[in-house]
């Protein structure tokens, strides 16, 4: 009697376990990424929109490092990747041009919403306050998506109301829930005007938005022309490091679960992307997340660092 019900119970034993395999095999395994993408942004026309008006281009690209939150295992971040850990970097991006005019691109995170998503990470106060200026200057300020990291900031800027006509969210980053978590809440989103386009939108001279849900509802990415014919796209969290695209491998399933992603779109806009490198290596894509990217990119002159 003993002897069967032991059997019985290493029986469950053993298909317990093999649940808990298989669901993690799943979970840390990655949607494929096609052959051929059906995402549709067609690089040429991009191109055409953004010098369309005949008006000088934007001389630069500027970044500002604000925050860090170590200890992100990897195989969360590229499937496959193996179980180290990286970290992930927070940064506002500034275009400028030759008369002093900026447009901001993402806008990381307060203080107290970062502590409150990543505890213990690191925080530049005195940098924070440096885009929270910049925020004021500028001449357009968008988002390439709406999680917290990239816009709360706004949300919970005390200059809300100074600079209100010139915050560009798009009508899909306001009325995402999302929007809600990073602070906009309905009497703060009532003081913004939502941005609505259908594919592209050219937001200024040489600074063109292309809608790529995905990530999020609210998903675009930006891309930008300068004056001296370098080209830069913003890619916002449709990858988080440069081997999502190169490889090109996508973070893995329980990311897409855990994050409510359209896996299936983000495979496209990566395949996409990776086609980029090899089509037209001239355009860079700039990964918000990957510290070792933008030390590269101001290494080689590409972004400049620290906001105007």
């Amino acid at each position: 009697m003993k002897r069967t019900l032991w059997r019985r119970v290493g029986l469950v034993v053993a298909g317990l376990v093999l649940v808990v395999v298989v669901v993690a095999a799943v979970g840390l395994s990655d949607v494929d990424v096609p052959e051929t993408s059906r995402f549709d942004a067609d690089l040429g026309a991009i191109r055409a929109l953004a010098v369309s008006t005949g008006a000088p281009l934007p001389t630069g690209l500027r970044s500002q490092h604000v925050g860090r939150a170590s200890g992100v295992p990897q195989a969360l971040v590229v499937a496959g990747s193996g179980f180290g850990e990286v970290a992930f970097d927070f940064n506002a991006y500034q275009v400028v041009y030759a008369d002093a005019r900026t447009v901001l691109v993402d806008f990381v995170s307060d203080e107290e919403t970062q502590q409150a998503q990543f505890p213990g990470s690191e925080f530049d106060a005195a940098a924070y306050s440096r885009v929270q200026e910049a925020l004021r200057r500028a001449d357009a300020t968008v988002v390439t998506h709406e999680h917290f990291d990239h816009c709360a900031g706004i949300a919970h800027s005390a200059y809300l109301d100074e600079v209100a006509s010139k915050v560009h969210l798009t009508d899909e980053q306001l009325r995402s829930p999302l929007a809600q978590e990073a602070g906009f809440t309905a009497e703060r989103r009532a003081r913004l005007a939502p941005l609505q386009y259908e594919r592209l939108h050219l937001l200024r001279p040489g600074v063109v938005l292309i809608k790529a849900p995905g990530h999020t509802p609210g998903t675009q990415l930006v891309y930008v022309r300068l004056v001296d014919g370098r080209e830069l796209l913003l890619v916002g969290d449709v990858a988080w490091r440069q081997d999502n695209i190169r490889l090109p491998r996508m973070h893995p399933r329980l990311t897409n679960w855990l994050g409510d992603e359209d896996a299936q779109a983000m495979a496209h806009q990566l395949r996409w992307l990776h086609d980029l490198l090899r089509t037209a290596p001239e355009l860079h894509p700039v990964v918000t997340h990957d510290g070792a990217q933008l030390q590269d990119y101001q290494r080689r002159g590409l972004i400049q660092e620290g906001l105007l």
